[in-house]
């Protein structure tokens, strides 16, 4: 009797984690059967940068309970496009966007000591001052890059995506 109390406690928890390299899409994220249609016949493309509502507020002052791998993310984790087309960014409080060159891997970026990843080596773009919104245009066809420059986001809680442009 109290395996099965303990598995019904835990069971809803366990049905909403998931693992922080695994990219969480929100309804109505691009499904692989309509990525061959250019952007323009789907929704807008949008990556949001971070995610407020995700974790608990818990929390002892001065500590933290890995909701950071909840609240740190790209929603969705990849986005498709037609080359020429523009991502928005919609960009929660603390959260920057640096898109990086088509090849660039998450572990080819260097991050060195401070609050910022400020690796210039195939960066195509950094967000300059915090905004809720920031747009790139992807001239060119490829499997770009996009990060949190927020060093513990990017290094911590992997908050990368990606954009593929067709």
């Amino acid at each position: 009797m109290r395996r099965v109390f303990a598995l019904l406690l835990v069971t809803p928890l366990l049905a909403n984690c998931s693992d922080s390299a695994t990219p969480v899409a929100p309804p109505g994220a691009v499904l692989a059967s309509e990525e061959s249609a250019p952007q323009s016949a789907r929704s807008p493309a949008v990556m949001v940068f971070g995610n407020p509502d995700a974790g608990t507020s818990f929390l002892p002052p001065g500590s933290h309970d890995q909701s950071l791998h909840g609240k740190d993310r790209v929603i969705p984790g990849t986005v498709v496009i037609s080359a020429g087309e523009t991502v928005t960014f919609r960009v929660h409080p603390g959260h920057r966007v640096a898109v990086y060159r088509d090849g660039t891997r998450p572990e080819d970026i260097t991050v060195n000591p401070g609050p910022f990843v400020l690796d210039p080596t195939n960066r195509l773009a950094l967000q300059g001052a915090p905004t809720p919104t920031y747009t790139y245009t992807f001239q060119e066809p490829g499997r770009y890059l996009v990060i949190c420059a927020t060093s513990r986001h990017f290094t911590v809680a992997n908050m990368y995506g990606w954009v593929i442009v067709r």
